[in-house]
């Protein structure tokens, strides 16, 4: 079976790495309610609106770039690890991955309307920003799991 959209196996290893350190640093942010001082750039903006201040676009501003790059870390992680070649890849592989992703973007809309109905403020705006991540989540969620159980069935036979 041709599947020439995947990446190589070998990404999902460093898939993995990316994923674990962006959590790293996404649990500092969290847990220490602060950001790495190493991540204050200078950045071009295309459009900046922080609080009390003017409305800037496309100049540089100062800003301390830890989310930004926790973000991207985890979408080319969670690209990485979701869209790599399995070590043998064939139709049955390809019909899981195709239902998981069908699945991950059921699933990811009913919580998105979930969310619509029952929050609100900035909880709504805070849930939406995870949003952009959780589709992927699902996916290499259902994906793995489903690929645990049929490799276990394999096992078996």
């Amino acid at each position: 079976m041709k599947t020439n959209f995947l990446l190589p196996h070998g990404f999902r290893k460093w898939g993995w790495s990316i994923l674990g350190i962006a959590f790293i640093l996404i649990f500092y942010s969290v847990y220490f309610e602060s950001e790495l001082s190493f991540f204050d750039w200078k950045v071009f903006a295309v459009y900046s609106n922080h609080l009390l201040s003017e409305v800037q676009y496309f100049t540089w501003i100062s800003n301390n770039v830890q989310d930004e790059i926790s973000a991207l870390l985890v979408i080319i992680g969670g690209l990485f690890v979701a869209f790599s070649k399995e070590k043998i890849e064939d139709e049955m592989v390809a019909k899981i991955r195709t239902e998981s992703l069908v699945w991950a973007t059921y699933v990811n809309y009913i919580v998105l309307a979930f969310c619509l109905i029952f929050f609100y403020g900035m909880s709504f705006l805070t849930l939406l920003l995870c949003n952009m991540f959780t589709i992927l989540g699902f996916f290499i969620f259902r994906f793995q799991w489903k690929m645990f159980q049929s490799n276990k069935l394999t096992e078996y036979d």
